[in-house]
């Protein structure tokens, strides 16, 4: 293998070791988040507007994700074309083929975190909603209903919409003609 194909390697070891960072934050971020709104804290109070924040950083991680998720698929698209390794084509060449049957055996960890992101966007902010009640336990901060909707709703269409902006953005790199 030469130099500018171990580089590449390279690349997508790393960029594919900082998608497994991303996630772990993801993980860690909105555990933190719902922690502190759930008054984990050292007053006990509980600030369930937090939860509001929780489909921010989920959209805000995923969007890191679909970059890099990106980036491997340019590196690996040219390593099937250019690369003078052998080899190191053939693998490539397989793997595309792998992303590209129903299978879908490469997209396990993009449907995880998708998935992710969509259950913990839709479950905290219902959790708001649900204590804010006027039934449910009254918070200390609040934030009206509708302005409290208002920004669920941005920030789970920001979910939405960097999803399928990356899927958009993957069809099209699939789409360019060999260089």
């Amino acid at each position: 293998m030469d130099s500018t194909s171990t580089l590449l390697k390279q690349e997508i070891n790393d960029t594919q070791a900082a998608q497994h960072d991303l996630a772990k934050w993801k993980l860690i971020v909105t555990a933190a988040l719902g922690g502190a709104a759930f008054g984990f804290s050292n007053n006990n109070q509980p600030n369930l507007w937090l939860l509001l924040f929780i489909p921010f950083v989920c959209a805000y991680v995923d969007l890191y994700d679909y970059q890099y998720r990106l980036r491997v698929l340019v590196i690996a698209k040219f390593l099937r074309e250019k690369s003078s390794d052998p080899v190191l084509k053939s693998y490539e060449e397989a793997c595309e083929r792998v992303r590209e049957s129903r299978a879908g055996d490469f997209n396990l960890g993009k449907r995880a975190g998708l998935g992710s992101s969509i259950v913990a966007s839709v479950v905290g902010p219902l959790l708001y909603f649900i204590w804010n009640s006027d039934t449910g336990v009254h918070e200390y901060v609040t934030i009206p209903r509708l302005v409290a909707l208002a920004i669920w709703l941005c920030s789970i269409s920001l979910v939405v919409y960097f999803y399928l902006d990356f899927r958009r953005k993957e069809d099209k790199l699939s789409e360019l003609p060999k260089a």
